[in-house]
């Protein structure tokens, strides 16, 4: 989906059950289908239109997922219009990895690049076992040195006027410092680390 690391675990909504469900156990299907559009009072008129590139017909592709939690029987229904579908794994979608431990704080990994490796990573203090933005203290860039070595960017302290990061799509957070020229993963987390206790315990 070509997700920034934001992106990856930020604006993602989890699905409802009633407040008595103890045990989730939700079980996904998937649909597809042609379908006719409505016109006004519900009746189905058949679009004529002599272009054969028209992409606005009556007829549409429609997939729709179903999500039925067997535990406390609450139904999801997922629709769109487009055949869009993609099988893969965690790894490719950086959501589900574990993450890795770096300077006391868990580092998690965003979407893997052309070499099959991330280059984008999320930074909490604790285990959460899902990531919301008041979670995170950083996150970290894999960048390409002026020589074309390898070299890390990372940015700390979210602040609502900070400098650092994109101001578009949901949840997002802007960081108010930031350091480049890091040599290493491990490096990028003891900064951020840094900057968190300065700010916690007030030198910094």
């Amino acid at each position: 989906m070509n997700l920034d690391i934001q992106e990856t675990y930020f604006g993602w909504a989890e699905l409802q059950r009633t407040q008595d469900c103890a045990r989730p156990a939700w079980t996904a299907e998937v649909r597809e289908d042609s379908a006719y559009r409505a016109s006004y009072g519900s009746a189905t008129v058949r679009h004529e239109c002599a272009n054969e590139d028209c992409d606005h017909g009556s007829s549409y592709s429609r997939t729709t997922v179903r999500l039925l939690c067997a535990s406390c029987h609450a139904a999801h229904l997922v629709c769109g219009e487009t055949r869009s579908m993609h099988h893969t794994t965690s790894r490719t979608t950086g959501i589900g990895e574990i993450p890795r431990r770096k300077a006391g704080l868990y580092v998690w990994p965003g979407e893997p690049w052309f070499d099959e490796e991330p280059h984008q990573w999320l930074v909490t203090l604790n285990k959460p076992h899902r990531i919301v933005p008041t979670d995170a203290v950083g996150e970290i860039h894999q960048v390409r040195s002026a020589r074309g070595g390898t070299q890390y960017t990372a940015c700390a302290v979210p602040g609502v006027d900070g400098q650092y990061g994109s101001v578009h799509g949901r949840d997002r957070i802007r960081w108010s410092r930031a350091q480049e020229g890091l040599r290493s993963l491990a490096a990028a987390a003891k900064w951020i680390a840094a900057q968190h206790n300065g700010v916690e315990d007030g030198t910094a």
